[in-house]
């Protein structure tokens, strides 16, 4: 695909992506290598980095391929993505990727050029952790998102506090692995996407290191 149109190349890898989680497979464990060569091709095509199914526009001045490619989320409500289990595989998707998980998959999807992308809270492990040659095929599976993790509640805040809290954020959700720092933070594994008010979270702190595996 050679279109220079970003909004384009959004919307087509979206749907590619959509229509190979709905594939069926007789080992899920499969799923990283049925997607492989086309998101070689992808890539070159958008010339840019990534794997899993998430691309990495580095310091692009456009940005966001990164944050829309993450911001995948289950497509039927009413069902549980599941882990695949990889233990026969001698590979492991990360759990911010689609393909280490069984099921249809939709995206959170703000309208084009309509969000401000954070781009200090969470980094990609391609252009911060030198691995440009990541794809779907990496044995590893080690291979985390670095993240600034802050708590929410869903209580709500007093009448007079920050009013900031009035913004939608497009947010990942994570559950704590491991408590204990593990190569410069503590050990997350990705659960949800979604959308949320400010008012929710805690912006009034600075939030601790994380790395989402």
């Amino acid at each position: 695909m050679h279109s220079d149109s970003r909004a384009l190349k959004i919307e087509y890898f979206q749907h590619v992506y959509k229509l190979y989680s709905h594939l069926q497979f007789t080992k899920y464990g499969d799923r990283p290598f049925a997607v492989a060569g086309l998101e070689k091709r992808l890539l070159a095509a958008f010339d840019t980095q990534g794997g899993f199914g998430i691309f990495d526009d580095g310091d692009s001045a456009e940005g966001g391929l990164f944050h829309w490619s993450l911001l995948w989320q289950r497509a039927d409500e009413n069902m549980n993505l599941k882990l695949i289990d990889f233990s026969e595989c001698g590979i492991r998707a990360p759990s911010w990727s689609w393909m280490a998980h069984r099921g249809g998959i939709e995206y959170t999807d703000p309208p084009y050029q309509s969000a401000i992308w954070e781009k200090n809270g969470i980094h990609p492990p391609w252009s911060c952790g030198g691995m440009a040659s990541l794809d779907s095929y990496h044995r590893d599976g080690e291979v985390p998102l670095t993240d600034t993790v802050r708590d929410f509640t869903v209580r709500g805040r007093k009448e007079n506090e920050v009013k900031l809290s009035e913004m939608v954020y497009c947010i990942l959700l994570a559950a704590l692995v491991e408590m204990k720092p593990r190569r410069g933070g503590n050990a997350y594994t990705r659960v949800g996407a979604g959308t949320m008010l400010g008012k929710f979270i805690s912006l009034d702190s600075w939030g601790i290191s994380g790395k989402i595996y």
